[in-house]
């Protein structure tokens, strides 16, 4: 039997409890995470012959260009497998990279920023094929 805590009962306390704590968790990473964040270090250590960073808020802004990729092909209905989820990602950083301020600029917070406006030159490319 429940018992009462002030005006709440024990397993009303408990549900709100867990709910809360259920939030606090962090989302699984995007699939295939380690791997893409091993192409972001592999691709900047070749264009840049440096190791970026990747502390605060570059981890985030990595996810929300992940994301962004995977949705718009699973908008196109194209399965994010490994080898989908790899090369889209290769190619979105060479187009990235021939962007003159973006190349200036090669922080995941302005790619991330920059984003929508790659996925417009990646689409104009392939539509000028």
């Amino acid at each position: 039997m429940d018992t009462l805590c002030g005006r709440y009962r024990r397993s009303t306390i408990l549900k709100i409890f867990n709910m809360a704590k259920a939030k606090k968790q962090k989302q699984p990473p995007e699939p295939y995470w380690n791997e893409q964040v091993g192409i972001f270090f592999e691709f900047t250590r070749n264009k840049f012959h440096d190791t970026p960073s990747f502390d605060t808020g570059q981890p985030r802004n990595l996810k929300n260009i992940l994301t962004a990729l995977r949705k718009r092909a699973e908008d196109k209905g194209i399965e994010w497998s490994y080898e989908v989820a790899t090369t889209r990602f290769r190619h979105f950083l060479e187009v990235c990279f021939q962007d003159n301020w973006l190349r200036e600029n090669w922080l995941l917070q302005n790619i991330d920023r920059q984003k929508d406006k790659i996925f417009f030159s990646i689409t104009r490319q392939y539509l000028s094929r």
